[in-house]
């Protein structure tokens, strides 16, 4: 696999993007890509895009979710919601009638500490849970408890950065794809440690890690603030950010600094590539000094403190759906508003359509979009499937 590396070189090449582009600037490493699709700045979507609410998931009168967390769809429209404040997933019918409660707090079989992920496979739901680390599975049909796995971790720390196990996808039956999140401790030195958000294979069957990494990624961009041996990191939306997006068979790899969007297999083979020219919004320091007035210390000295780029990221989130097609939420101008763009397996830009910040789009499944989104009247926040 290719090394990541951002450089600011620009050569002049003539590329036929999706549009039939002109001329067009080319980082370099970009242009060294193989498989690379070139989509004009400027290119016209092939297809408009709208999205119909239909069904919600969330409180009911008998259940209140005290804090959402991570939710998953199934393939049969089934949707899970991690509780944070119960330890427990609600799952809920495809209308958004309440089934059931899986699982509940505590250490013993089928039940969490912290659930981290949810993978919903053909046969089983898996739950990833950081606070036991182990991986539990439950039956589809009943929801079942089923096994749990251990998840065999050492807790690892060089040049004052740790990684730990965030998160999971579902590979086979027999693997999971393991994401080693990086974060920093107050031991942090002066060392030349590059540190890299990581991806591992786990042979459930074995119950050990397989050796080497499928992916290594640089880590997204933070604020540290150390103050004796205490130590506080934030991570403004302005900071770019290393964004992983995972289906049953390819992964998609975007660092937002560009509309660049790469491919591997789960094997961590690259395979494609995809870029889009993009002028990045201006990002005024006032505007966001006055977001964070209201924020205790140490928190507003540093963004205050902090030396902010010219601009804003290229874009904030990354899907990608079970038909292979890359979903970026790209900034726009709009800052309650982002220019979502959608990119075909083939590299071709598909639709373009702009969407409130509020409501955040996480899965894109089964010809519907489901977002993360908070009632206005209520103030509670719910899952709502949108038809695409």
């Amino acid at each position: 696999m290719k090394k990541i590396v951002f450089t600011f070189l620009v050569i002049s090449m003539l590329i036929a993007g999706c549009s039939g582009s002109p001329d067009v600037e080319i980082p370099e490493e970009i242009a060294s890509l193989e498989n690379l699709t070139v989509i004009d700045a400027d290119a016209e979507p092939m297809h408009s895009i709208s999205l119909t609410p239909g069904a919600s998931y969330g409180d009911t009168e008998d259940v209140i979710i005290g804090r959402m967390g991570q939710f998953a769809v199934d393939d049969a429209g089934r949707v899970y919601i991690a509780d944070f404040s119960q330890n427990v997933i609600h799952a809920y019918a495809p209308d958004g009638s309440y089934l059931r409660q899986i699982g509940r707090e505590g250490d013993g079989p089928g039940e969490f500490r912290r659930i981290n992920a949810i993978r919903p496979g053909e046969s089983h739901l898996h739950v990833l849970d950081t606070g036991a680390m182990r991986i539990s599975r439950f039956t589809l049909d009943k929801h079942s408890f089923v096994d749990n796995l251990t998840v065999p971790f050492e807790f690892q720390s060089e040049g004052g950065f740790v990684s730990f196990p965030g998160n999971f996808h579902l590979v086979s039956d027999e693997h999971y794809l393991v994401h080693f999140s990086t974060g920093y401790s107050a031991a942090m030195d002066e060392s030349d440690v590059e540190p890299k958000d990581r991806g591992r294979l786990l042979n459930r069957t074995a119950g050990e890690f397989e050796e080497g990494f499928v992916y290594e990624f640089p880590i997204s961009e933070a604020i540290v603030h150390r103050e004796g041996t205490s130590m506080s990191v934030m991570s403004p939306d302005y900071k770019r950010r290393s964004v992983v997006a995972v289906n049953n068979n390819h992964l998609a790899y975007g660092f937002s600094e560009d509309l660049l969007f790469k491919v591997y297999d789960l094997d961590g083979a690259y395979q494609k590539a995809v870029w889009q020219p993009f002028e990045k919004p201006a990002l005024n320091r006032n505007e966001v000094l006055q977001e964070y007035a209201d924020r205790d210390e140490p928190w507003r000295g540093m963004v205050r403190n902090d030396n902010m780029p010219e601009t804003w990221p290229a874009f904030r989130y990354l899907v990608m759906d079970d038909e292979n097609r890359i979903w970026a939420a790209a900034y726009s101008d709009d800052e309650e508003a982002y220019d979502w763009r959608v990119y075909s397996d083939e590299g071709e830009l598909i639709g373009e359509f702009i969407w409130p910040r509020s409501r955040e789009i996480s899965e894109v499944k089964n010809g519907s979009a489901y977002t993360r989104e908070t009632d206005e009247e209520t103030g509670l926040q719910q899952v709502v499937r949108y038809r695409i």
